[in-house]
């Protein structure tokens, strides 16, 4: 099993970068589908502005066609951005005329990195990780798989902004031949939703024990 790999730090905020670049180096992160765990566009977008004062990222989501994504691929592409961050739907995106590529989740054939589970591509998720959690402990599901997708999220901005840089991140793992950082999943159960969930600070108690699962948090002594 490959071993899981710690989040890296974050990059210092850089202003030459844009002028090395020009105006606004832009980013296009491809999302499978907005309800993904392999990458949040917030969180993503979030971290590329604290890692470059002048990046930009915009965000095209293929609501899981496969075909909208490739679509979206050669969009990108006109609408000029320097580095393409895909979450794949199946497959691989047409050519991306040598842009840099970082594959999210799935692999895509040609990446110059991926971020990615050790187990493979993130599960499908039914709902927020709070809705996921909350039906856990009203017993409507026996557990739920808990992906990181911040750290993933961070990570993979964290490696797009290095190449928009041109200078790659050095510290992943060699996966055939591409640097990859590759994140563990777990299983939560309704013993384990504080002591993973809350005490990452993934949801907090409140969130967790409000409305309907309120008498359920008590008589699991969940305080």
């Amino acid at each position: 099993m490959l071993r899981r790999l710690l989040p890296v730090v974050l990059l210092a905020a850089t202003p030459a970068l844009s002028a090395c670049l020009g105006d606004e180096p832009t980013i296009a992160l491809l999302v499978a589908d907005g309800s993904s765990q392999s990458v949040d566009a917030d969180l993503f977008t979030a971290r590329v502005d604290a890692t470059c004062d002048e990046c930009r990222v915009r965000v095209y989501d293929a609501g899981g066609d496969a075909d909208t994504q490739r679509s979206q691929v050669r969009q990108a592409q006109a609408d000029s951005a320097d580095v393409l961050v895909v979450e794949p739907v199946a497959g691989t995106p047409d050519a991306t005329n040598d842009l840099p590529l970082v594959s999210v989740g799935g692999d895509v054939d040609g990446a110059d990195a991926h971020v990615g589970l050790e187990e493979g591509q993130a599960p499908a998720g039914s709902g927020s990780t709070l809705d996921e959690a909350r039906a856990v402990l009203l017993g409507e599901e026996r557990s739920m798989t808990y992906v990181p997708t911040r750290e993933m999220s961070d990570q993979a901005a964290d490696v797009a902004v290095g190449l928009l840089a041109g200078a790659p991140r050095t510290d992943g793992e060699d996966v055939d031949g591409v640097p990859s950082w590759l994140f563990a999943d777990e299983q939560v159960t309704v013993d384990t939703l504080t002591s993973v969930l809350v005490a990452q600070g993934v949801v907090t108690l409140a969130e967790l024990c409000s409305g309907e699962t309120e008498k359920r948090c008590e008589r699991f002594g969940l305080r």
